[in-house]
């Protein structure tokens, strides 16, 4: 059973957001559900160890979308982006688009 930590909801033009904060046993994590017009839901789901990296991925593209489109610098698809190895261990190599 999940148990609920936080909710909250927004309006982006006609689209109905949720964010769940919620914890199980198997940790904690954010349910992001798009409510589709017709009844349909949407949902992702983000551990909470993945929030900085999904904020600052986000972010990054909200800073692209500023640009001017005439200065923008755009990779084909399929190129990985170079991130350097992540501090714990792993690398994380997202795609750039």
């Amino acid at each position: 059973m999940d148990a609920q930590l936080r909710k909250i909801h927004i309006r982006v033009e006609r689209k109905q957001f949720t964010f769940d904060l919620k914890e199980n046993l198997q940790g904690t994590f954010l349910r992001i559900t798009e409510e589709v017009g017709n009844g349909r839901r949407n949902s992702i789901i983000i551990p909470t160890t993945g929030l900085e990296l999904f904020r600052d991925t986000l972010n990054e593209v909200i800073e692209f979308n500023k640009t001017p489109v005439e200065s923008r610098v755009i990779l084909s698809l399929g190129q990985p982006k170079a991130e350097p190895p992540a501090p714990g261990g792993s690398a994380d190599c997202r795609m750039g688009s």
